[in-house]
């Protein structure tokens, strides 16, 4: 071979090589499903569309769900492969239970990169008389008109020969199935259709309706898709708001508000327009509407939201590193809560309850249970003399029982604050006194109680036992509080033995946090279960709807990351194993 030739046939090869691994590089980058660390294929929904501008609820998961388990797969180790899709086969099942659907029959053969359901509005025919119906909207993109057109065509042809209040029509060139409306009785009580999608018995309204859209949506989209509602209303309604871009949620300006604030790769968003006091006075702080975005870390889930309010204000981060009270907060604990500036935090917390009656009633509640048993003023006693760091955090007990450790930093306000709880103490009838632990003092509120186990089998013990009711402690710049002498022992040692701060969990679930932001509210979900769903009866219930998630969340961190032009912003991980 001549060297011409050899040269000649080396750079054809190589530049075949280069070919081949440019469509290589092309099908992985494109393919695979580590894409998703970086978002899904579209970054906000196009079904928004469909959904008017006052809709209370909209959802939307941006990725074929195909594509959101194979990125699980690729996480999961040999041994939990099999168990990972066994669960994502059980969640397909649960969606269409009672449906007469199966997903890999039905759905898989054309379903897109978009799933959107949206509430529509608190009551379809909005009249009393006619019972209240909720309108729900359920869009799946398609990405083969035709498999979709067929899936709807079998369907109903299925339900035409069982069902005769089978209709279509046409509604501005979209065809429309549904079962004919049944009569309702006024004042009926119609179930929710929450209650309806609840799983694992979900089951069809009477009233189901679907449509196929096809075609261009807007300007920038060309989408086909699959349309599901409660009644053929909601249908018209969604087609309705296509035509008319000034009636549709994608045209609001506090939609596309908060989306500009959430700038990190998303699978999946949710827009909450949040239901206004029925007031004549207006509130301090009015909260308008709530965005959130969910991305997907090789370790969970990171949530970015926005909350639009009416005040047109910027607050930056106050905090750049942790916050240094976790010191004293051991690393046993499954609940903290740290920050600066109690004082500030407080009153911004009141306005924004302030606006929701039912929310405002259960903190005033929660308030007045905690300040009766401790017999102080919260807010006035604790919360305004604050103005530094502090972690609030939960210790586990024997016998199921929980101490709380309070760390707050000293201001110029505190030694009278702590005279006055002091006085508090002495007009309950507490005694104050001091003694040295490890090598610090320590102040007690102590209280004489009966010994339960005295007896005569307990001759020569005292019938009078001294209870703490609270201790504290002056460590550094710091005021320590707690509710036991055991638990003020563990935040003394916590630098040496272990402190929350420190912790490798802890430091794994606030590293994808922002590091410029507010402070922390951690929580532990295996520790701290057990204590949770004895305080909020209403958690059994939601874990059974999404149980794959509770069995597989291990610890749940949010931080605020400071205010935007009137946007309250925060992040949120949720650790998953």
């Amino acid at each position: 071979m001549k060297l011409r030739s050899f040269f000649s046939f080396l750079i054809a090869g190589v530049l075949a090589l280069l070919a081949l691994s440019a469509g290589g590089f092309y099908w992985l980058s494109t393919k695979t499903p580590l894409n998703l660390l970086n978002g899904g294929p579209t970054t906000t929904p196009a079904a928004a569309v469909f959904v008017s501008k006052q809709a209370p609820l909209l959802l939307s998961m941006l990725v074929n769900p195909d594509r959101l388990e194979a990125l699980r797969q690729v996480f999961a180790t040999p041994a939990e492969r099999s168990r990972s899709h066994a669960e994502f086969e059980q969640i397909k099942k649960s969606l269409l239970a009672n449906t007469n659907l199966d997903y890999s029959r039905d759905i898989q053969p054309w379903i897109g990169d978009e799933i959107t359901f949206a509430l529509t509005a608190p009551d379809i025919y909005r009249d009393s008389n006619n019972g209240k119906q909720t309108g729900f909207l359920l869009a799946v993109s398609s990405q083969n008109a035709d498999r979709s057109q067929q899936f709807l065509d079998s369907y109903w042809k299925k339900q035409s020969r069982a069902d005769k209040t089978v209709q279509s029509e046409l509604y501005k060139g979209a065809k429309l199935n549904y079962k004919q409306v049944p009569a309702v009785k006024e004042n009926s009580d119609l179930r929710s259709p929450l209650n309806r999608l609840a799983l694992p018995n979900s089951s069809l309204p009477p009233s189901f309706a679907t449509a196929l859209l096809s075609g261009s949506l807007n300007a920038d989209n060309t989408s086909n898709f699959v349309l599901f509602a409660n009644n053929q209303k909601v249908l018209r309604d969604a087609i309705d708001n296509l035509e008319a871009a000034n009636l549709n949620l994608n045209n609001s300006p506090e939609y596309q508000k908060a989306l500009q604030q959430l700038t990190k790769g998303r699978i999946a968003l949710g827009f909450i327009n949040l239901p206004q006091p029925e007031t004549e006075k207006k509130p301090q702080l009015s909260l308008n509407s709530l965005a959130v975005a969910v991305g997907v870390n090789r370790r969970g889930l990171v949530a970015e939201t926005a909350l639009v309010t009416d005040r047109q204000q910027t607050a930056i981060p106050a905090l750049s590193e942790p916050v240094q009270a976790l010191q004293y907060i051991p690393s046993a604990s499954p609940f903290a809560v740290a920050s600066t500036d109690l004082s500030n935090f407080w009153t911004g917390l009141s306005s924004a309850v302030a606006t929701n009656a039912e929310v405002s009633k259960l903190a005033d509640r929660t308030l007045a249970d905690i300040q009766t048993a401790w017999g102080i003023n919260l807010p006035q006693d604790i919360f305004n003399w604050v103005k530094g760091e502090y972690a609030l955090a939960v210790l586990p007990g024997a016998s199921n029982s929980s101490d709380w450790i309070f760390a707050a930093e000293t201001s110029a306000d505190s030694q009278q604050a702590i005279a006055r709880l002091d006085e508090i103490a002495r007009s309950q009838e507490y005694s104050i006194g001091s003694f040295t632990l490890r090598n610090q003092k320590i102040t007690a509120w102590t209280q004489l109680t009966t010994s339960p186990n005295y007896g005569s089998e307990n001759k020569g013990k005292s019938a009078i036992e001294t209870e703490a009711k609270g201790v504290r402690a002056t460590v550094g710049k710091y005021e320590i509080f707690t509710t036991s002498v055991e638990a003020m022992d563990e935040a003394l040692k916590a630098a040496e033995t272990g402190s929350l701060v420190a912790d490798r969990d802890f430091q794994t679930s606030i590293e994808p946090l922002p590091p410029s932001n507010d402070g922390y509210f951690y929580l532990d979900w295996p520790s701290s279960r057990a204590i949770w769903e004895k305080q909020i009866p209403l958690l059994r219930l939601i874990e059974l709807s999404a149980r794959p998630f509770f069995d597989h969340l291990r610890s749940l961190t949010v931080t605020t990351t400071g205010e935007t032009a009137g946007i309250r912003k925060a992040t949120i991980f949720m650790r998953l194993n």
